[in-house]
């Protein structure tokens, strides 16, 4: 018999919130059977989602760090804000 995993073991294994394994589900990325009411995964099942999902997320580009990050200044919106927090102040430079 196969081992079967419930939905809160499969997103621990895979690192991802349980609602993202029912979405997987739902979008019939990952194949699951239900028994008595209970949603479980066959392991060959999550072995096959798992070599299919990395195969194509090594296929993605990664991002740079240097592209996402910049430098806060004085322009920027977040400085601007208004309500709770707003009190925060520039450090001061030496």
């Amino acid at each position: 018999m196969d081992n079967l995993f419930t939905v809160k073991q499969v997103a621990f294994i895979l690192k991802v919130h349980p609602l993202t394994i029912r979405r997987y589900i739902r979008d019939k990325k990952l194949s699951a059977v239900k028994i008595a009411g209970a949603v479980r995964i066959k392991n060959e099942d999550l072995l096959k989602f798992q070599k299919d999902y990395l195969t194509t997320s090594k296929h993605s580009s990664p991002i740079s760090l240097h592209s996402v990050t910049k430098e806060f200044s004085l322009e920027d919106p977040f400085w601007k804000l208004e309500g709770i927090g707003a009190s925060l102040s520039l450090p001061a430079e030496d």
